[in-house]
């Protein structure tokens, strides 16, 4: 039977999975309190033993003749790491074993609050602290678990359409999403769904309705709702929303993915396309039933609409020799545009008089979304108001300035690993942009951004900071997938990062 209880177990567990995913809990800097410095101090111990272990085993290996090694110190290193292990495992267990009381009480919740606005949207955010970290995590583990339900990973969804646009076959393609998603939930047909449910726990299902309750509790508070209106809502931002999202729609998803002739459906959130391939080219039925039923599914499944003003459709059934103008199709979606094309292309004689014209399919190009590309610009923007604003304010601490400008450029232009002590896992401007197609346009006009910006700068500016500026290069970052690191400190104090929060 599924374990599913906020315990020492689980939250061992955890630790792991969260340390592969590159979010390293121990580290000082991870939380306020530094609760895991014992288990880090050993951990940092394991690692130079690791080293002695290393050195010492490429020493033992050198010797060419087998019967000459000696494995007598190595024997020892590995000795000693073993207990180092047993070690860790017991402060490990001591710390984990104070955070599961906190949690194993009657009256235990996660108390949210209100967070940033972002995109037009309120966040809202658990208090962060060692306790609802982990059960939080946990609680999503007990939903994935038991209603096999989880988000659709980006990668593969910008992956497949990526094919799919590209293919020249027939299709009509529906890019819409749900109006006010988050915020349009029922709360009682949501509770159903999970009460329905046997396998959750009951301790599960009640810090989801304690999470509720806050949530609406707030609006009611700031006047978004009144105590008479119909509960409805599930705070954005909180890690577990969005698995309640994907159950809430899970009905929806699978009545639209067995509509006759569609043969491809993606839902990201609320965003969703609906590829169509019709039996034959002259299909009579029109696109707009095709929306039509997508429009009544959601209304019979669920409380929610689409919203017609973000609904966008695409006919590519016509084939090429019917075409008489060439045109762009453009699609966005996930941060990414497509530009599907069909191209004029002309046939000459042998002395260059062209004698027939036709339409081809081209191939398809990738871009980034414009909202992304103006975020990089936003950012590379703020970074300069920022250095001009501290240059002038701080004029006794100008190298540190110019070091933290650098440092955000460097960020901006390169990529990085996240802090992981057992796996590698990588962000920036390759691994957040890996599916533009060549010739890179948008980091060709990034590059250019970037150099009117340094060329602004004051006369005052150092040749030196002037010349490593010159240095970056967004296309260059891309093409190398160049590896940069940074100190941990720069993420937690905001230092780095920080100016660019609400973008």
């Amino acid at each position: 039977m599924l374990d599913q209880s906020f315990s020492l177990k689980n939250f061992r567990i955890l630790l792991d999975v969260e340390n592969r995913k590159g979010r390293y809990l121990e580290d000082k800097v991870f939380f306020d309190s530094d609760i895991f410095k014992k288990s880090r101090e050993v951990s940092d111990l394991i690692i130079e033993k690791n080293k002695e272990i290393r050195e010492e085993s490429n020493k033992v290996k050198s010797i060419q003749k087998i019967e000459e090694r000696d494995y007598t110190k190595l024997d020892k290193l590995n000795l000693e790491k073993d207990n180092l292990k047993t070690t860790r495992e017991k402060e490990l267990e001591d710390i984990l074993i104070e955070i599961a009381k906190k949690t194993d009480v009657e009256d235990y919740k996660l108390k949210i609050k209100k967070g940033q606005i972002k995109w037009g949207s309120q966040l809202y955010e658990i208090e962060h602290n060692p306790e609802n970290y982990l059960v939080s995590k946990q609680l999503q583990r007990n939903i994935y678990k038991t209603f096999k339900v989880k988000q659709a990973n980006r990668k593969v969804i910008i992956d497949q359409l990526r094919i799919l646009l590209n293919d020249g076959f027939p299709k009509i393609i529906i890019r819409t999403d749900i109006e006010k998603f988050y915020e349009s939930i029922p709360h009682n047909e949501l509770l159903s769904k999970i009460e329905e449910n046997s396998l959750l726990s009951y301790h599960s299902k009640k810090i989801i309705r304690r999470v509720l309750n806050q949530y609406w509790k707030i609006l009611i508070q700031d006047g978004t709702k009144s105590i008479t209106d119909k509960r409805v809502g599930i705070p954005r931002g909180i890690g577990f929303s969005a698995y309640l999202a994907e159950l809430y729609l899970r009905g929806f998803d699978n009545k639209v993915k067995s509509l006759r002739n569609v043969t491809y459906y993606t839902r990201y959130v609320d965003d969703i396309i609906v590829i169509i391939t019709p039996n034959h080219r002259k299909e009579i039925k029109k696109i707009l039933s095709y929306k039509n039923e997508i429009k009544n599914i959601l209304l019979n499944t669920t409380s929610l609409n689409i919203n017609i003003s973000k609904t966008t459709t695409y006919k590519l059934t016509l084939e090429n020799k019917e075409r008489k103008n060439a045109i762009t199709y453009e699609l966005t979606y996930l941060g990414y545009k497509f530009n599907i094309r069909y191209l004029r292309n002309e046939e000459k004689n042998k002395d260059g008089i062209t004698i027939r014209s036709f339409i081809t399919k081209g191939q398809l190009q990738v871009f980034m979304s414009d909202n992304k590309l103006q975020r990089y610009k936003n950012k590379i923007d703020k970074s300069f108001i920022e250095y001009l604003i501290m240059i002038t304010k701080y004029s006794n601490q100008k190298n540190a300035t110019e070091r933290m400008l650098l440092k955000r450029i460097k960020f901006l232009t390169n990529n990085h690993k996240l802090k992981s002590r057992k796996s590698n896992v990588f962000i920036g401007v390759y691994f957040s942009n890996q599916f533009l197609s060549n010739p890179l346009l948008d980091l060709i006009e990034l590059d250019k951004y970037l150099k009117h910006k340094i060329l602004s700068l004051p006369n005052t500016t150092s040749e030196n900071l002037l010349e490593k500026l010159n240095t970056f290069s967004f296309e260059n970052g891309f093409k190398t997938r160049n590896i940069v690191r940074f100190n941990p400190k720069s993420f937690k104090n905001g230092k780095m990062v920080k100016i660019w929060k609400s973008l």
